[in-house]
């Protein structure tokens, strides 16, 4: 027993540990397994986010095919499919195509932009009824997922999504389309130049600026969005925050034969542009279409508070839909009209608004449309309603004031051969003459000049 002991003890207080050679075989394992368990984890992400993408639009195309039997067309919006959307797919991105030579549905995930899902419609002019995957050239997940996994065959010419971007079909014919005449989806790109049906969508701020659109499409859903660009046939979008004044979505813009619609929550849309040869400005909220310019027979929809506002208007058209739309505006050879009449302190198409040979007819069944504006060089204002047309207005150079209703054209001053039109008892009471300016109608006030300069004593002539 004490011989055991004593073979035992020289080793008693020996303890053993690991050698750096072990240490190193170790870490090289651990790594070796994290370069495969990290892109297989990414891989098995993206593949898990990608299947609503494709449940999505498979969907939506089957939709489109039916709305297609029913009216011969397919929609251009995703609201009036009749479809029910997967339970997932409440991060999936949707684009229809409605370019003549390419209908179909495009879907992306919001958090993995870098590859898309394409479904062709079986009317498409270029790939009716293939399914492509289109995978951003840079991105090797992207291309994994497209080219590996889903085992698609790449096409050679192009893609939907333009430049940086491969095109692999997953079922169908490549030779049955041709890309040269397919519109390009941009996302938050700046500086591009956008032609035959393409989009640029801008969920960033900023997205999609000093750019150039002709028979395109910009969509802004964060501040500054489709800023400073050109629109030629074309259309801008604002369907996000309009942020402030000085970050306008779709603003700082040139629009040529173009339309800009502000579909925002706040104001601050299509603002400070120049519309011309036809364009339109749509504004919803609040300051949307404001500050603006528009010419040679544009239009500018102001359906709320001070929309279309602080804006000139040469040969155009400002249409009141909203309480005090097109107010405090310059109009030269131009029309406005104040289908609701505003307030007191925003009377709409009026509140400081200048007419220069225009006219604003009031044709709301409110007050104070028209009112507190400047009347020169032959301009008219027509009232329809109580109020109308009056308000501290000031009529000079051969203009007229048409009162229709009690209290319309009143409160007014008449200088230099201008005219106010008493055809409403009640009209054009409280007015200054001044000048060879007189008032006329059966319901003229008393004390009101006539044409010749003699003062009625009672009402009417």
């Amino acid at each position: 027993m004490r011989k055991i002991l004593q073979n035992i003890a020289p080793h008693a207080n020996h303890v053993s540990g690991f050698t750096l050679i072990e240490i190193l075989v170790v870490m090289l394992i651990i790594g070796i397994i994290a370069a495969w368990a990290v892109p297989w984890y990414e891989h098995v992400v993206l593949k898990s986010r990608f299947g609503s993408v494709m449940a999505s639009a498979k969907a939506i195309a089957t939709s489109q095919e039916v709305h297609h039997l029913q009216y011969g067309s397919y929609a251009t919006s995703q609201e009036n499919l009749d479809v029910s959307m997967p339970e997932d797919s409440g991060n999936v991105v949707i684009t229809l195509g409605e370019e003549e030579n390419f209908k179909f549905v495009m879907a992306s995930h919001a958090k993995a932009p870098y590859v898309r899902y394409v479904v062709y419609q079986h009317n498409s002019t270029n790939f009716p009824d293939n399914i492509h995957c289109e995978a951003k050239a840079d991105n090797e997940d992207a291309i994994w997922l497209c080219e590996e996994e889903l085992a698609g065959t790449r096409v050679e010419n192009g893609s939907l999504s333009g430049n940086g971007y491969i095109a692999y079909v997953l079922s169908g014919d490549a030779a049955s389309g041709n890309f040269a005449q397919a519109p390009q989806v941009y996302h938050n790109q700046s500086n591009v130049n956008a032609t035959n049906g393409s989009r640029c969508e801008a969920d960033s701020q900023g997205g999609c600026s000093d750019s150039s659109f002709t028979d395109s499409t910009c969509v802004a859903s964060a501040s500054s969005g489709c800023q400073h660009s050109t629109f030629d046939h074309s259309e801008c979008y604002g369907d996000g925050k309009g942020g402030s004044v000085n970050s306008t979505v779709c603003g700082y813009n040139t629009y040529s034969n173009s339309t800009c619609y502000n579909e925002a929550t706040d104001g601050y849309v299509c603002g400070r542009s120049e519309y011309a040869d036809g364009s339109t400005c749509y504004s919803n909220e609040k300051g949307g279409c404001g500050h603006a310019t528009y010419s040679d027979h544009s239009f500018c929809y102001g359906e709320s508070l001070t929309a279309c506002d602080h804006s000139t208007f040469n040969d155009s058209t400002c249409v009141a839909e909203g309480s005090g739309g097109c107010t405090s505006g310059t109009f030269n050879d131009s029309t406005c009209y104040a289908k609701t009449g505003g307030t007191s302190s925003a009377r709409s198409c009026g509140s400081g608004s200048v007419y220069n040979n225009s006219t604003c007819y009031n044709q709301s069944s409110t007050m104070y449309g028209c009112g507190a504006s400047t009347y020169d060089a032959g301009s008219s204002c027509y009232s329809n309603s109580n109020g109308g047309c009056g308000g501290k207005s000031t009529f000079s150079g051969g203009s007229s004031c048409y009162g229709n209703a009690s209290g319309a054209c009143g409160s007014n001053t008449y200088t230099d051969g201008s005219v106010c039109h008493a055809d409403a008892k009640g009209a054009c009471n409280s007015n200054t003459y001044k000048g060879d300016s007189y008032c006329t109608g059966k319901y003229c006030p008393a004390g009101s000049p006539r044409q010749d300069g003699t003062i009625r004593t009672a009402e009417g002539e």
